[in-house]
């Protein structure tokens, strides 16, 4: 019997979803992908140990944040570490706003953590490893990446922030904007189903493609665009296809993504898909008629309406206001 309410002292502690859980005043149980928690009610001192993720929407919806993961990388930002995502995309740094820099996204200082005196801690699914060490500092949410679509992701990082109801106006006023965007495509292509676009990358010698690659992946599928079935039947977001089989993946328009701070600029993705497959660019379609764009991945992989506008825009005009030249033509 003893052995029996230790267990369950450590499980709900732990925020096992297998014991049910009273939360002290001023907190509700969140359930989350690591199992359920009690949080604050209005969390005050959010620390984000992903930037991309969830440094940039929290930013954007008016959370209360105190603290982020950074990188440092080369002369971005002055060599200063930056949080990703919200650097590129709303011009956030440390020095120049209230956030602690609480170390690097794949190594988070847990003292920088603790001394941002947190009340709630934000993690992604890989970092579970460290999930108990920071239970005893704050109450810790765990949010998968890879396996929540973009908005499932957002709507769960909106409520653990205690911001839900900005992220609902925000995503009406988007709905709005892709209400329009449907017409323009329906206005200059007519039956968006008939346009195929693959996400597809060469990187480190491996041909990558991706169903689910933050806003662009998005905005492709609300707009009615289709992906290569190969791409449309896989179980993950991403995966590696052999080279063998890239004329699975044709269509109409192919995007990939650029980063300067990683060394990745525009010319070495491309030489990448040289290197992997030599004539790539006469093998499939999007390439040989100039219908092969790169985006900047930094400021369209972060969560957040602010990537979602600027994706729709760069798609509107590079795929529906365009003449092109249709792959079963």
């Amino acid at each position: 019997m003893k052995n029996a309410i230790v267990f369950a002292f450590f499980a709900a502690a732990m925020g096992s979803s297998a014991v049910a859980q009273d939360c002290a005043e001023g907190q509700r149980l969140f359930v989350h992908d690591h199992g359920q928690t009690c949080i604050p009610e209005t969390p005050e001192r959010i620390v984000s140990l992903r930037g991309e993720q969830f440094t940039a929407p929290l930013w954007e919806l008016g959370a209360n944040l105190v603290g982020s993961s950074g990188r440092v990388d080369g002369s971005k930002n002055d060599g200063l570490p930056y949080p990703r995502g919200a650097y590129d995309i709303f011009g956030l740094t440390f020095s120049d706003s209230d956030l602690t820099w609480v170390g690097d996204p794949n190594n988070p200082d847990l003292e920088a953590i603790a001394g941002a005196d947190p009340d709630l801690i934000l993690i992604p699914d890989w970092q579970t490893d460290i999930y108990d060490q920071l239970s005893i500092i704050a109450p810790t949410v765990v949010i998968g990446i890879w396996s929540n679509p973009l908005l499932q992701r957002f709507e769960k990082i909106a409520d653990a922030g205690g911001v839900l109801e900005e992220y609902e106006d925000r995503l009406s006023q988007f709905n709005t904007q892709l209400a329009d965007g449907r017409r323009v495509v329906e206005d200059m292509i007519g039956d968006s189903s008939e346009v195929s676009v693959a996400v597809a990358e060469a990187f480190d010698g491996k041909l990558w493609v991706y169903k689910d690659y933050a806003a662009l992946s998005h905005v492709i599928d609300e707009l009615g665009f289709v992906t290569p079935p190969v791409i449309a039947q896989l179980k993950d977001g991403n995966a590696e296809l052999s080279p063998e089989i890239l004329p699975q993946i044709d269509s109409d328009f192919m995007v990939g993504t650029y980063n300067i701070a990683f060394d990745q600029p525009p010319s070495t993705r491309l030489a990448e898909w040289d290197d992997l497959v030599p004539g790539w660019d006469e093998i499939l379609h999007a390439p040989r008629h100039n219908q092969h764009l790169l985006l900047d991945r930094e400021t369209m992989r972060g969560v957040s309406f602010r990537a979602l506008e600027n994706t729709l825009a760069i798609v509107l005009a590079n795929i529906a206001t365009r003449d092109f030249v249709p792959l079963n033509n």
